[in-house]
């Protein structure tokens, strides 16, 4: 503050980066109501090859519309109609003029607790609808000059394509290329598990690793360094488009810019201070960016590294020593963003960081680079084969360590996402220790702060005294949480699933998260570690279909199910295999049963009375009381079995009733309501579910007996809390509290 000229510069960033944020919120609109987007009927859009993504007969992506004489940009889906067109859809080099009949609807937030949202993700990107193009009535090709970059950039992918590797292929798109859906996401998820989620989308390092090798080159060729440096801005410049200027590149890109510059017009800039003009430039370009996870895990690594670079370079250590050392860092310094993003958080990551950064650095990125640049040169040339196996045997050494890592359960430590103090005193804990270290001083003090402020961040649902009843949206299915105060049992009655329809082969699409591993997402989440117990009310598959990928990613101590649904092969292919290989503990049951949960929480079994095949009337149905309400959960029963269990329970009542299923019209029985008289109703169904759930007939039966209803399809997630004799519901879609 004692230089007027600094005065000066942080009184322009601080007026611009203002400046920045009001533009873009008053930019940042649609140019359309609600009320005239429902009457947008017809419409010309625009669709670029390399936005769009094609997955089985889904193609999807962001496009430029106008109609209206109006202009906006959208995400539009299409469902391809024939194998044919397919194919020609695949081979699209040139951005694609469509006129279309279209139907407009407004991008939805999260369904689940701290799940991904939809809406804010395309907003981030200026987006406010999603169009559905319903069919296609002219199409041509834009040819101008301005489509050259575009094509180019489709023409070099497409060529990538002819590699005699797949894997290989893979990993080029989505490393070099910013093809960030190219890699199968089973191999995204288990990088992810042991920290190394940013090898993939954030890094950029491969753009450090080929500017070294264009120098080393250029200068062999006897260019100059004047002319070297010159060269390397303007392939900085191509690449940047080349690529689509993703986050990571975009950073490595403009840092490098910067730092060229300087060295061309003799003005010495330093390496720190051309990330923070870059971060700046990204952060007044939109600021919306600072709320995703690839631009805080990449600015913040980076960042850590610029300023710790000339300190770790006086350490005195060997080099394997100091990489470790480095990685812990970045392991710490990352602990808050990933547990904030993905609930759980690898210490691993320490170790195995070390190994694939010398693997991709010194190896694959190599590989990758010549692999491209022969392929685009002498593609017909032996050597290609050659390395395209190298390098695929590579990869899959590296995919099966890092999925027999991410197995690991001691490696992991799920967090959940806790309350913003923890947060806080986590990156007070970390920034003393950066502090500790940019100074050259040990302080256990530091150290030991930092480990019980991780410690308590960790166990912070075992701390919180309410407990909840969660109805999960898993779609046409139903999943119920419900977790005890201070996280002392967890347990799921149901589990979701995904109901398959026969395609034919190139129909079928490719999920980036199946329906199983959404759930384990959403339950850690919630902060829960380990499933207690499980309960299944029968075997149809949008009941139990997500089982065993449960299994696979939490630990199960007992499942409970109704005696006799384990002569469905299916279901009990995955018990067996649970009970077998993971030790699960299996509870084959019938009603009029009592099952402690806790010392105070017990499960009431009604039905079913005898043994059954696993079919909706044999639905295990469970009464309870939790937070000083009874509960009755119902499965998929309909009236055979509704009849049945008020001739065995006459006096039965209860509070909160789980509609039996999906609310279709062969369940909830008048004279059912009228017995045990709930106060409100729970209804899990899929949003405009081919089956028409729920019925209107049982959506005026409970109107007609002013029973609220609560449904996942119109308010996604539905949480109950109890606890310090109080109650609340939250619904997450609507965002709503509710006494």
């Amino acid at each position: 503050m004692k230089a007027k000229v600094l005065d000066i510069i942080a009184a322009v960033v601080v007026i611009a980066t203002i400046s920045s944020v009001l533009i873009h919120q008053w930019s940042n609109v649609s140019a359309f109501t609600a009320q005239e987007a429902e009457s947008v009927k017809t419409a010309v859009l625009r669709l670029d090859p390399n936005d769009m993504r094609i997955n089985g007969d889904l193609l999807t992506g962001e496009a430029s519309m106008q109609t209206e004489g109006k202009e906006e940009k959208v995400y539009f889906h299409y469902t391809i109609g024939t194998e044919e067109e397919k194919v020609d859809w695949e081979q699209k080099r040139f951005p694609q003029h469509i006129i279309a009949e279209v139907r407009l609807e407004e991008p939805e937030a999260e369904r689940n607790l701290y799940q991904f949202d939809f809406e804010n993700h395309l907003n981030a990107k200026s987006i406010h609808w999603i169009v559905t193009i319903e069919a296609m009535q002219l199409r041509s090709e834009d040819r101008s000059v301005w489509s050259l970059p575009s094509s180019l950039r489709r023409s070099l992918i497409l060529m990538l394509e002819k590699l005699p590797a797949v894997q290989t292929t893979d990993y080029i798109q989505t490393m070099l290329f910013n093809q960030s859906h190219a890699i199968a996401g089973e191999t995204l998820d288990a990088y992810r598990g042991i920290g190394l989620l940013h090898l993939f989308s954030i890094s950029g390092m491969h753009i450090q690793l080929l500017l070294t090798q264009l120098r080393f080159v250029l200068l062999r060729m006897k260019v100059s360094h004047e002319s070297t440096n010159k060269l390397l801005v303007v392939f900085l410049i191509a690449y940047g488009v080349l690529t689509g200027w993703g986050i990571g590149v975009f950073r490595a890109i403009c840092t490098h810019f910067i730092l060229l510059v300087g060295k061309i017009t003799d003005h010495r800039v330093e390496a720190k201070d051309a990330f923070a003009f870059t971060l700046m430039a990204a952060v007044l370009y939109n600021p919306l960016l600072i709320y995703t996870a690839s631009f805080q895990l990449s600015y913040l690594l980076a960042g850590v590294l610029y300023f710790l670079a000339p300190v770790s370079a006086e350490w005195e250590l060997n080099g394997l020593l100091k990489d470790i050392c480095l990685t812990a860092l970045m392991t710490m310094v990352s602990f808050p963003i990933v547990a904030y993003h993905f609930f759980e958080v690898s210490w691993i990551g320490i170790f195995v960081n070390v190994i694939f950064s010398f693997f991709f650095s010194w190896l694959l990125f190599p590989i990758f680079w010549f692999l491209f640049f022969t392929v685009l040169f002498f593609p017909e040339t032996p050597v290609l084969g050659v390395l395209c196996t190298v390098s695929d045997n590579l990869l899959t050494l590296l995919e099966n360590f890092a999925s027999a890592a991410a197995d690991l359960n001691f490696a992991s430590v799920v967090t959940g996402r806790p309350p913003a103090f923890y947060f806080a005193l986590v990156w007070v804990a970390l920034l003393l220790l950066l502090l500790r270290v940019e100074k050259k001083r040990r302080d256990i003090r530091v150290l030991c702060f930092l480990i019980v402020a991780v410690g308590l961040f960790s166990f912070a649902h075992q701390l919180t005294p309410s407990g909840k009843v969660v109805m999960l949206d898993v779609g046409q299915g139903d999943a119920i949480l419900i977790i005890a105060p201070f996280h002392r049992r967890a347990v799921l009655i149901d589990t979701g699933g995904m109901l398959t329809f026969e395609k034919e082969a190139w129909q079928v699409r490719e999920t980036a998260a199946t329906s199983g591993e959404k759930l384990v997402t959403i339950l850690k989440a919630e902060g829960v570690k380990k499933l207690d117990m499980v309960f299944l009310t029968h075997a149809d598959q949008d009941h139990v279909g997500s089982l065993r990928e449960l299994a696979e990613g939490m630990p199960i101590d007992k499942i409970y199910f109704p005696k006799g649904a384990e002569g469905n092969v299916a279901l009990a292919a995955v018990l067996l295999e649970l009970q077998n290989q993971q030790h699960v503990t299996l509870y084959p049951v019938l009603g009029k049963v009592d099952v402690k949960i806790g010392a105070d929480f017990v499960f009431r079994i009604l039905a079913p009375l005898s043994p059954g095949d696993g079919g909706n009337e044999d639905s295990l149905v469970i009464q309870t009381s939790i937070g000083g309400l009874d509960w009755l959960f119902t499965g998929d029963l309909e009236e055979e079995g509704e009849e049945l269990l008020m001739r065995t329970y006459p006096d039965l009542k209860t509070d909160i009733l789980k509609i039996g299923h999906h609310g279709s019209a062969t369940s909830s029985s008048e004279d059912f309501l009228d017995q045990i008289q709930p106060e409100l109703a729970m209804i899990s169904v899929g949003k405009a579910n081919r089956y028409g759930h729920p019925d209107g007939k049982i959506l005026e039966r409970l109107e007609l007996r002013d029973i609220s209803i609560f449904r996942t399809d119109q308010q996604g997630a539905i949480h109950f809390l109890y606890g310090s004799e109080k109650t609340e519901w939250r619904t997450i879609l609507a965002n709503k509290k509710y006494k």
